[in-house]
């Protein structure tokens, strides 16, 4: 058979799906790209978000700094829809669904944080608290936001690259 005759067939089988699946494809399943906690794309999300991901950790040594969500599938949805289960950390800020705080920034290279919090949700008052922060990991920490409210963790969200 001539050279093209084969890469004629070899394109008609690749086209019409006729190809075997690789053992790592089987199911359907995509491995080689792990959609698990990360974001939309940056021209989609807010200044602080931006920040928060351009921030250099290994400078500052403030691990807490970063895009958390309560688990990775959240992180799709940043920036773009209203939910509960998310936190974007600044040296000196934090987002959540319904608030903002403001504080100094932690103790550099601690993974416990306690940082005096003035906070502002819509509509109500500003208010002063403690926000708890302790890395569990350098892609889990957990996030208590009142000493009256149970904590929770969170995943590190990160960028497709």
């Amino acid at each position: 058979m001539s050279r093209i005759r084969i890469t004629a067939m070899i394109v008609t089988l690749a086209l019409c799906g006729c190809v075997a699946q690789s053992p790592q494809n089987a199911g359907g399943r995509k491995t080689s790209v792990n959609l698990d906690a990360v974001l939309p794309p940056q021209s989609l999300l807010r200044d602080d978000t931006l920040a928060a991901l351009s921030h250099d950790r290994s400078q500052s040594r403030l691990g807490y700094v970063g895009v958390w969500a309560t688990d990775g599938d959240k992180c799709a949805m940043m920036d773009q829809t209203a939910f509960e289960g998310f936190a974007v950390i600044t040296p000196n800020s934090l987002r959540r669904s319904a608030e903002t705080c403001t504080f100094e920034p932690g103790e550099p290279g601690s993974n416990v944080a306690r940082l005096d919090a003035t906070c502002k949700a819509r509509g109500r008052k500003t208010t002063k608290r403690t926000i708890s922060l302790q890395m569990l990991s350098s892609r889990s920490l957990y996030l208590r936001t009142a000493p009256d409210r149970p904590g929770v963790a969170m995943v590190r969200c990160r960028l497709l690259q």
